[in-house]
């Protein structure tokens, strides 16, 4: 995402691929789309140079275990290769079939692309202007707890709609 000027030169970068200046967001979430880990970088660096840092980031801590990640053919490489092999954790990478163009749903990959279109809905994520990557690291993961609370609530019981024995009794 683009950078607003209160970002440090330290800790911004250009991006050929979508001519952005600024960070990069990299996450790790479970199959519902929920965040898991989130890391920043500078722009320039490739998802596969961040891959191995954020999945030490969420190995880290205690009673994290992870099985299979699904990802994009940008998260490939010796160095992944090593950082998924040393915990035990699968990767598939799901790919086009040949000879597609264009936007195509792909199985699995498409519940980052929602969680990071859930986030971009969050004003403060829609420019940087964290100083820190860590102080923007911070500001995904409050926006992914505001929209995970207000998932939350959805579900609640509303009176009197939902909670019928709230009703008063009907005039005779």
């Amino acid at each position: 995402m683009d950078a607003s000027e209160t970002v440090g030169e330290d800790s911004r970068g250009y991006d050929d691929g979508t001519s952005r200046d600024g960070r990069k967001r990299h996450i790790l979430t479970d199959t519902e789309g929920l965040l898991l880990e989130v890391t920043a970088t500078t722009a320039d660096v490739h998802d596969s140079k961040a891959a191995p840092a954020l999945l030490e980031a969420f190995m880290d801590q205690p009673g994290r275990l992870l099985k299979l990640v699904w990802a994009d053919s940008a998260y490939q490489g010796p160095t992944l290769a090593k950082a998924f092999a040393r915990h035990g954790v699968g990767i598939e990478v799901v790919r086009r079939s040949d000879g597609q163009r264009g936007f195509v749903v792909l199985a699995r990959r498409w519940v980052v692309e929602r969680t990071l279109s859930w986030l971009s809905r969050s004003r403060r994520l829609n420019r940087d202007h964290e100083r820190r990557p860590d102080h923007h690291a911070q500001k995904v993961w409050r926006a992914a707890t505001i929209r995970l609370s207000r998932h939350l609530a959805a579900d609640a019981p509303r009176c009197p709609d939902k909670r019928p024995e709230r009703l008063l009794p009907a005039a005779a």
